[in-house]
């Protein structure tokens, strides 16, 4: 691997890496070896795979290749190493994008984390996640919470460690995207943010200017939906949290687990549903959210999910 020029701090883990990664803190911690390197090298074909898609291999060691065309080949190994072969310059900011997104996934599984595909911000010194697919609003109703004072754990990836006795979620990206229109909402010029790929209306804005907060007991899970038309019109536009409990909680957030087939290809149904369930039965609090997309009324909603989950404890 290419050599360990950079530290930096990621779930708590200091990250020696060979290329710069301005998505994350710098390491400010003691004098540990790093937990993670990532370095720069050749990433060959995969022998045997034990799962196989167009993008992704995983063996029976549970490493995990995949390749993204034009931008870099990727191996993750024992929850510890990470190479990168780049197709594109080094600088490339889409590098960092599947490094930090698939590559983050695949880690965290083979470290026993459980990456959920959600946002988290911190309330009442515990994690509020949202979760949903791309597009679900989950970065726009971040941003909201920044701006109201509320620390952001992480953007898009939360990681769920439920292997101690005190399940926590880990702080990770701490850096938002969001598509132009709701940068703009946020007050943010594209010139204050980068572009988080060539030919993508979508940018990055890092929230490195205040500390890290620390990992955070979970509180709630709020899986994000868009109100239907006639939903909207029997609620006046107002959002609607339904409570999720048992098997539907469970699998609503299965369904939010990012990598889910590679974690089975790794460790198998039985152990990657074991994980799973636990990492969910750490939450106490698992609603549906129902809402409008309406910049206005995020201030509004921010409040009205603060008080539904003070009222549910």
């Amino acid at each position: 691997m290419g050599e360990d020029t950079h530290d930096y701090a990621l779930c708590g883990w200091r990250v020696a890496s060979a290329i710069t990664l301005p998505d994350l803190s710098r390491w400010t911690g003691d004098a540990r070896a790093p937990e993670v390197r990532i370095g720069l090298g050749a990433v060959p074909a995969m022998q045997a795979p034990v799962l196989e898609t167009a993008l992704v291999q995983v063996d029976a060691h549970g490493r995990a290749r995949f390749a993204i065309d034009a931008v870099a080949e990727y191996l993750i190994e024992d929850g510890a190493r990470i190479t990168i072969a780049p197709r594109t310059t080094v600088a490339d900011p889409a590098i960092r994008l599947f490094l930090l997104g698939s590559g983050l996934g695949f880690l965290l599984h083979q470290r026993g984390v459980v990456p959920l595909h959600a946002a988290s911000v911190v309330v009442d010194g515990t994690a509020i996640c949202f979760a949903g697919a791309s597009g679900s609003g989950k970065s726009t109703l971040t941003d909201a919470f920044a701006r109201r004072g509320y620390a952001v754990l992480s953007d898009d990836v939360s990681p769920v460690d439920a292997r101690g006795a005190v399940a926590q979620i880990l702080p990770s990206l701490r850096r938002i995207r969001l598509w132009s229109d709701s940068l703009a909402n946020g007050g943010w010029a594209a010139s204050d943010a980068e572009r988080c790929r060539a030919g993508l209306e979508k940018f990055s804005r890092s929230l490195h200017g205040d500390a890290p907060p620390p990992a955070m007991p979970p509180a709630a899970l709020f899986h994000l939906r868009p109100l239907s038309e006639r939903d909207s019109i029997k609620h006046d536009g107002r959002p609607r949290f339904q409570r999720l409990r048992g098997h539907d909680a469970v699998e609503a957030f299965r369904r939010q687990v990012y990598r889910w087939r590679s974690l089975v290809g790794m460790v198998g149904v039985p152990t990657a549903m074991a994980r799973t369930v636990a990492a969910a039965a750490a939450f106490p609090q698992h609603f549906t959210l129902h809402r409008a997309v309406d910049f206005a009324a995020l201030d509004a909603l921010v409040d009205e999910i603060v008080a539904t989950v003070r009222a549910a404890r």
